[in-house]
């Protein structure tokens, strides 16, 4: 029979088909004996009123359509009639009693359906393409203001042009699963609704109520109109308007953009000449800007083949340059561009132009923004004010990835480390680059020291398990200081893990430690000349190697001062358990085996625990900044003798412990509170044993550095000189620095070759240490230069000297 959309014809049938020739006029309705035991009949004989079901005797002849005349073998069956809205019998379903074939649809109109329920307007009306399916949920739901229609055609086809002609006049509620995509691409643009589940509605209803259904979180309803121009995964009612432009308009469906031009005689815009495809499903989420209304750009959102979403704040400038860079940038994050130059250039236009209203302030560094902490992909702490987001010239390829729960890696992983202190440190140093901004700190970098296979780089690894996945999230030294600087400036507010100080070039290894510290990067020039605003950032550091800074850049001559080993806290990666890296052994028998449970868990387990610390530390910013204050302030009263430098020093160890002590009370890393602080405290400690607690690191190295002079130059380049004899000094001693007196042991440096000697450091910094420490000897009130007797030099003229004591070579 003919399934065509209603025509005169057919409303001519219709009219034959009712009233005093009804299909179904004079039979009646169906005993329970008559169904014949058919489990099927008997469900709907249990919920249907009795005249639903009616005992057909005769054969039925076709008075519409093109099969007039026509007689289908319906004597012997059971009928059940379907409707149109107005609730008139249009025709019917012919069902033979435990018989394996086909029912028989009469239906003149090809959108009537099975009605269950009271029709009426005011019902929501919940549309099936399964009987079955449609008598189950019926059956949960006994409700007087639901009614289930049922297409008795079972295509897809007959299924919209039912929903077509019900929601025409009420809710109509679509049931489908995530699995269904094709029925939401077939049911785009009709006058209804699409309930997404999980599983089948009939499934759900077996647990919950529909109300219950409807406010689960991973329901969705999809307004079907919507559909027609944006995918099922997009939910934003703003956004779902097609764009006009020249002879044709931008449609965004669930396979993708495409530019359609429509057939002008057809004014319901269902039919098209042209439909060119741009790219996969793009959406234009916002327009965005700085806070100064400038550096415009669009926030752009898809998802690639693996269904992962992407979101990136693109500049517009790049669509005035060479745009295929932008599109690079794209296709490189999983878009499919389409390959035809002039639909290429449609992507252009289609994101410059597109008309949406929602504004995004753009910052072009991530970390916090005042109470809110920006990622690649997300705001955290947004408080439900005006969206940031984070933009850049190039796709950001987000490196905060995540592999099982919260509770995976803090039960399995972080909670047995709690007595490992170098491992306690190094997780706690994770968590500690986002309280710098809150304690107005700048930052700086810790070393871990070590021979090979001591454990360094599996300390950075866990640590890195706090926020991804660690093969990704560590960095190599292996770079240019321009490279860092760039990688400083992503990491900003955050945790930097660099792995090997031995791959960096020891000539730029000491500038590079100071930019990284200092938090802020060359300055340059645009190409019009005018000043580039600098990178700027505060992070936390974690590096590792075999060999200190100091001897490092040794190797290439350059020499390291103060600054660079105050501003990266070296620190023993040996525990001193003759564990290497451990303290104890918890998770294997040995160390290499457990070292290699750690390595194979921080693969099980990473990025799940950094959102849920950003999530505690952006809820209440004025709580989290208080409390972390409180904590390096008691951290701190444990080492309240230190000099200025290892104060300095102490107090980046303080902030690590406040991280790692908050994380614990977030109830994040398993452990017990105090167990970071006495891990941080031991790693402290170490440093100072190394360092020095009772003076200035760079006071030390000026000692020392005068100290090896004398000892390495002491029997070549001084000139011995005695007070009972004279001596020619210009043909005992070649390339002479000073005299020596035999007598007292002590040292006389020449004014004039000094400068030499001090290297690196100001001869003005070298006698005032020296001067402070007791080891310059004065004899003219403030005046730093020393008198010799005159008895060394037997009547010569004395030389002008810097006297150095003997008691430097023991000091």
């Amino acid at each position: 029979m003919t399934t065509r959309p209603q025509t005169t014809t057919h409303e001519k049938a219709r009219d034959a088909n009712t009233g005093d020739v009804n299909i179904l006029q004079g039979y009646q309705p169906a005993t329970l004996e008559q169904l014949g035991g058919d489990t099927f009949l008997i469900k709907l004989y249990e919920i249907l009123e009795p005249e639903r079901l009616l005992s057909v005797t005769d054969n039925t002849t076709i008075y519409h359509g093109d099969e007039i005349g026509k007689t289908e073998l319906t004597a012997s069956t059971i009928a059940l009639a379907i409707t149109d809205k107005q609730g008139d019998i249009v025709g019917a379903v012919f069902y033979t009693p435990n018989s394996k074939a086909k029912p028989i649809v009469i239906d003149p109109t090809g959108y009537s359906a099975i009605v269950i329920g009271e029709p009426s307007t005011a019902n929501e009306v919940i549309a099936f393409n399964d009987l079955d399916s449609g008598i189950d949920v019926y059956s949960y739901l006994m409700s007087s203001d639901k009614t289930i229609i049922i297409s008795p055609h079972k295509t897809k086809q007959c299924l919209k042009k039912m929903v077509q002609h019900w929601s025409s006049g009420s809710l109509v509620t679509v049931p489908m699963t995530l699995d269904d995509k094709g029925l939401i691409s077939l049911l785009a643009g009709v006058k209804a609704q699409a309930l997404v589940t999980v599983a089948h509605i009939v499934t759900m209803l077996e647990d919950d109520s529909y109300e219950a259904i409807l406010a689960a979180d991973d329901t969705q309803l999809i307004n079907l109109q919507d559909t027609a121009y944006y995918p099922e995964w997009r939910d934003d009612p703003q956004l779902n308007e097609p764009m006009t432009y020249s002879d044709g308009r931008f449609e965004l469906y669930h396979d993708g953009l495409f530019f359609v031009k429509y057939n002008d005689d057809d004014p319901s815009n269902i039919t098209f000449n042209s439909k060119a495809f741009v790219c996969s499903p793009l959406e234009v989420i916002a327009k965005t800007r700085d806070t100064n209304s400038g550096t415009w750009g669009r926030l752009l959102q898809w998802r690639d083949d693996d269904g992962v979403l992407h979101t990136w704040s693109m500049p517009l400038s790049l669509l005035h340059g060479d745009a295929r860079e932008y599109r690079k940038e794209l296709a490189s994050q999983g878009l499919n561009i389409t390959t035809n130059p002039k639909q290429r250039s449609y992507l252009d236009t289609y994101i410059q132009s597109y008309p949406i209203h929602k504004r995004a302030l753009c910052v072009d560094k991530l970390g916090w923004h005042d109470k809110q902490y920006i990622l690649p992909d997300r705001t955290i702490g947004n408080e439900g004010k005006e969206l940031i987001i984070y933009q850049h010239a190039n796709a950001v390829n987000n490196t905060l990835t995540q592999k099982g729960s919260l509770s995976q890696w803090r039960d399995e992983l972080c909670k047995p480390l709690a007595e490992q202190s170098r491992f306690v440190f190094s997780i706690a140093c994770a968590f500690a680059g986002q309280l710098l901004e809150l304690l107005d700190d700048d930052g700086g970098g810790f070393h871990l020291l070590g021979s090979s296979s001591m454990g360094k780089s599996l300390s950075l690894k866990v640590a890195s398990s706090v926020w991804a996945k660690p093969d990704k999230y560590v960095k190599t030294w292996r770079s240019t200081d321009n490279a860092l600087e760039s990688t400083a400036s992503e990491y900003n507010d955050s945790f930097l893990p660099l792995d090997e100080i031995s791959e960096c070039d020891p000539k730029i290894v000491g500038k590079t430690v100071y930019m990284l510290a200092n938090g802020q990067g060359k300055g340059r020039s645009t190409t019009t000349g005018h000043n580039r605003i600098a990178k700027t950032w505060r992070i936390i550091f974690l590096s590792n190697g075999e060999e200190s800074l100091k001897n490092f850049m040794a190797q290439a001559g350059q020499k390291t001062n103060a600054g660079v080993e105050v501003r990266v806290a070296h620190i023993d990666a040996d525990a001193g358990k003759n564990l290497k890296t451990f303290d104890s052994l918890v998770l294997a028998a040995t160390s290499v085996a457990q070292a290699d449970k750690i390595k194979e868990l921080s693969h099980a387990y990473y990025g799940v625990a950094g959102i849920p610390w950003l999530e505690h530390i952006t809820s209440d910013k004025a709580a989290t900044t208080a409390t972390a204050k409180r904590t390096v302030s008691d951290f701190m009263s444990n080492y309240s003798n230190l000099a200025p430098q290892a104060h300095r020093v102490a107090k980046r160890f303080a902030i690590v412990a406040a991280a790692g002590e908050m994380a614990t009370q977030a109830g994040i890393t398993g452990w017990q509170a105090g167990q970071a602080t006495k891990a941080v405290m031991t790693c402290l400690d170490n440093w100072l044993d190394n360092y020095g607690r009772d003076g200035e690191h760079e006071q030390r190295q000026i000692i020392e550095h005068i100290k090896a002079f004398i000892e390495q130059h002491g029997s070549s380049r001084f000139q011995p000189c005695y007070r009972s004899k004279r001596l020619d000094f210009e043909e005992k001693t070649s390339n002479r620095v000073g005299y020596r007196n035999m007598d007292t042991g002590d040292y006389y440096f020449s004014k004039e070759t000094f400068d030499s000697v001090c290297a690196s450091f100001s001869k003005k910094k070298v006698l005032h240490v020296l001067e402070e420490a007791n080891l310059l000897l004065l004899n003219q009130g403030d005046r730093k230069i020393y008198k010799t007797p005159d008895t060394l030099f037997n009547g010569k003229q004395r030389p002008s000297v810097y006297a150095v004591t003997a008691d430097i070579l023991s000091y």
